[in-house]
């Protein structure tokens, strides 16, 4: 089995100058001129999580560049040499998170803690009976449902399924796998830390994960 080393960044976008990362050598001519194209918070999301993709590649596969991205299947942005690790993004709120893994594809999901009127209601029109149960266990629910949530959105960023398919997952929380009628299982991470909750999903066993924040 080959080793499924996934690296992993967490930001507030508030914390970055746009005008410092675009005149940055790792950011490519196509997000400056795409950045064009986007305005207010939309392109500072856009240029932060560029910005962050392109410092990984560059601290640990020496890219002094960030590559060509092309959309691919299903509308899911990868790169255009496909011999490089595929990516996902994810963002909310303020804040922005960036993926990568050297074998197969992973798909991430953030979301900022917050309240969540009628999460059960939610859960259990969305979530299995398993999952419910589970949930109902839990001492602190909103934040288990926060868990399953990224969890899900996740998995199906991995195939770039749509939120219209999440009742076709199913999550085994005891062997950390997740399952569906779209795939084999598929492997997670997931990690609360302060005001997010992130999950990462790989179509291969995580063998390390380094998160930076």
């Amino acid at each position: 089995m080959r080793e499924n080393y996934v690296l992993a960044q967490l930001a507030n976008v508030n914390q970055f100058d746009t005008s410092a990362m675009l005149a940055s050598p790792l950011i490519s001519p196509q997000v400056i001129n795409h950045a064009k194209q986007l305005h207010g918070k939309r392109q500072k999301q856009f240029i932060t999580c560029r910005y962050l993709l392109a410092e990984l590649l560059n601290d640990h596969y020496g890219i002094s560049c960030l590559p060509l991205i092309i959309i691919g299947n299903n509308q899911r942005p990868q790169f255009e040499k496909t011999n490089l690790p595929d990516f996902n993004i994810s963002h909310s709120g303020d804040y922005v998170a960036i993926a990568i893994c050297s074998n197969g594809k992973i798909g991430i999901d953030i979301e900022q803690d917050r309240p969540r009127k009628q999460y059960r209601k939610i859960a259990a029109q969305f979530f299995s009976e398993h999952e419910n149960t589970w949930l109902n266990q839990q001492a602190d629910g909103l934040s288990a449902f926060w868990q399953l949530w990224t969890l899900r959105e996740a998995a199906l960023k991995l195939y770039a399924k749509s939120v219209w398919q999440m009742k076709e997952l199913q999550l085994n929380m005891q062997k950390k796998q997740i399952s569906a009628s779209f795939a084999d299982n598929f492997y997670y991470h997931h990690q609360p830390l302060e005001q997010i909750y992130l999950s990462i999903c790989c179509e291969q066993p995580i063998t390390q994960i380094c998160l930076n924040q």
